[in-house]
């Protein structure tokens, strides 16, 4: 049976934005050629919170707007720590010696680290399909890290460690947010988190060491693309599809984000896919698989807040 034309559309808004996230690791990568990380971080999320600014002015009142922040402002703090200044500080950093295929495949355990946190700071349960899944996801991700030897001398590993720990904060970010996600329109919070996680970005600029900033019509175009599209426009394609469509269903097309993130990477940068990082990134996908073939739990409800990572 065919797809109706709104599932069409809801499942095209996913693939757009995942798409735009796998763009984003090449993009990255050349854009601390002409930013430092940081800085590139807050250019980034600066564009991206002004087209955000104004989907939810067009999309609540002024008043539900303020009442949301002055109701939720801690939670939205955390989650713009999580979701947006510490996974981009480390991301960034992370993609100045790292490549775009390695990175998306280990982003791509973000939904594991989320049932990980879930189980061990919500206290939801943690099936056995779901443990087995989590130790098979895990181990992907730990030989993907390890595979150039670990050392901290070692800038593949140090580079690979970093991208981890902007997945566990991602994984963080959602656990915090599922209360606060299920009590108001999820637009809206990540919104407001976008502002809150950029502004702290701006504030950590003045901290940073290597500060740099090229201008040209190569960087110009490049921190517009990060911005309005890679952040600001997949947020927005995501979020629609989301309010359309379970969660547990749209949660497949995070895996194909490895895939945009080598296709991008090729077509950029020349970069070329390790068969290693192919076997790890299959193994993750496995995992996840495993860890998500009970769906749903015995209410109906999802049994881990399995919101989407954003990646890059």
């Amino acid at each position: 049976m065919s797809l109706q034309k709104g599932a069409w559309i809801t499942y095209a808004s996913a693939l757009t934005a995942v798409a735009l996230w796998g763009l984003a690791f090449p993009l990255i990568q050349e854009g601390v050629d002409y930013f430092s990380p940081v800085l590139l971080g807050f250019l980034r999320f600066g564009l991206a919170s002004a087209l955000m600014i104004v989907v939810m002015l067009v999309r609540f009142p002024p008043s539900k707007i303020v009442e949301t922040v002055r109701g939720e402002w801690k939670p939205l703090l955390v989650l713009g720590i999580l979701y947006v200044t510490i996974p981009n500080i480390a991301q960034n950093i992370g993609l100045q010696e790292g490549t775009s295929s390695v990175a998306s495949v280990i982003q791509s355990s973000g939904p594991i680290m989320t049932m990980i946190f879930a189980a061990l700071l919500l206290k939801e349960e943690l099936t056995k399909m779901k443990g087995l899944g989590t130790v098979i996801a895990m181990s992907g991700t730990i030989l993907l890290v390890a595979s150039a030897g670990i050392s901290l001398d070692n800038e593949s590993f140090v580079s690979n460690l970093l991208i981890l720990i902007s997945a566990i904060s991602y994984g963080l970010a959602w656990v915090s947010a599922k209360r606060m996600l299920q009590r108001n329109p999820p637009t809206l919070i990540i919104g407001l988190s976008l502002l809150f996680g950029t502004a702290l970005l701006a504030a950590a600029v003045p901290f940073e060491t290597d500060s740099a900033a090229v201008f040209n019509t190569a960087s110009i175009v490049n921190i517009l693309t990060l911005g309005f599209l890679c952040a600001g426009v997949s947020s927005v394609a995501y979020l629609s599809s989301l309010e359309h469509e379970e969660v547990s269903r749209m949660a497949f097309t995070i895996y194909l984000m490895p895939v945009f993130a080598s296709f991008f990477a090729w077509l950029l940068l020349d970069q070329k896919v390790e068969s290693w990082t192919i076997v790890c990134a299959v193994i993750i996908i496995l995992g996840i698989f495993v860890a998500n073939r009970n769906g749903a739990s015995r209410n109906g409800e999802d049994a881990a807040p399995r919101q989407p990572d954003k990646p890059a």
